[in-house]
């Protein structure tokens, strides 16, 4: 008997917040590091913002799921909760007020994703402003797989557009 696998919508997971793509990176079916990451300035940001690398996949039922990796970021409580593997809360900021005040437009903030493929898996390192958060690993299937790059915030749309600063994604093989 199999486990059931959780599938969250990313139209669900997703809706409160206006999302904004900066494009598609490929994970092809051998060793590589990869990640995705973009700045913000707490004090200028909404109170809430997202920020993720989504597949979207099709069972072989013709279903269609997302996995992959996305947090939604409470600059209001520092909490830091996933938004597509069900694992609730993943960490708070400590002292988040302090934290998150040192970072200006001269020095701000950086969300990064780090993605290391390996073997059937793909395992995250989540970091925010120098600090690495745990996240839940994901299987990676045969043949390529395409990830989007994601942030959004919460609030009025188009706040996304003047939230998100300096966003890069970069990949490299590793031996």
């Amino acid at each position: 008997m199999h486990a059931p696998i959780v599938h969250i919508s990313p139209e669900m997971a997703f809706a409160s917040f206006d999302m904004i793509s900066f494009g598609m990176i490929e994970v092809p079916p051998h060793p590589l590091r990869f990640g995705f990451q973009v700045d913000i300035i707490p004090q200028e940001s909404p109170p809430h913002v997202m920020f993720g690398l989504v597949s979207r996949m099709r069972h072989r039922d013709g279903r269609h799921f997302s996995s992959g990796f996305a947090i939604h970021l409470n600059l209001e409580t520092g909490e830091i909760w996933d938004l597509l593997n069900a694992s609730g809360l993943v960490g708070t900021i400590p002292c988040h007020q302090d934290f998150l005040s040192k970072f200006t437009d001269e020095e701000p903030l950086l969300l990064s994703w780090e993605i290391e493929h390996l073997g059937a898996a793909l395992i995250p390192k989540l970091n925010i402003g120098g600090e690495q958060w745990l996240y839940p690993a994901i299987g990676f299937r045969d043949g390529p797989m395409q990830m989007e790059t994601l942030a959004g915030a919460a609030g009025d749309r188009g706040t996304t557009f003047g939230t998100f600063l300096h966003p890069a994604v970069w990949r490299e093989t590793m031996l």
